[in-house]
């Protein structure tokens, strides 16, 4: 199946999500489409946050793109919102804009990977 190799690559741990979402064809498409509306808001949030460098927003915006990665399974993702979740905490921009701009990168990976395994499930 193409779309579980994609969702390997992205860090998506399909069998997790689809067994915490306990198979329901019906709820991964209503996490899905969340996810679509949510994730855009707290990418630009993060996004003007590093621009003004305000540590307790890019924290707080981090921390809740690292959960909902998590719940989620996208695990690269959610890796690199803790990064940038402690980075805030230390009150550093130094590579700051580097790891937001990969945590863009793997979140969009694991959201195509995940619209792919949405198309293949929900047939």
């Amino acid at each position: 199946m193409q779309a579980e190799q994609l969702a390997r690559e992205s860090g998506v741990d399909l069998p997790e999500l689809l067994a915490r979402l306990e198979y329901d064809r019906q709820l991964l498409r209503e996490v899905f489409f969340i996810f679509n509306k949510e994730f855009p808001l707290l990418q630009a949030e993060l996004t003007a946050a590093v621009a003004s460098g305000d540590f307790e927003k890019i924290r707080t915006t981090a921390h809740a793109l690292k959960g909902m990665f998590a719940s989620l399974s996208f695990s690269n993702a959610s890796s690199s919102a803790q990064r940038i979740e402690r980075m805030a905490t230390q009150a550093t921009l130094e590579g700051i804009s580097e790891e937001v701009a990969r945590l863009d990168r793997k979140a969009i990976l694991a959201q195509t990977a995940l619209e792919s395994v949405c198309q293949e499930v929900l047939r």
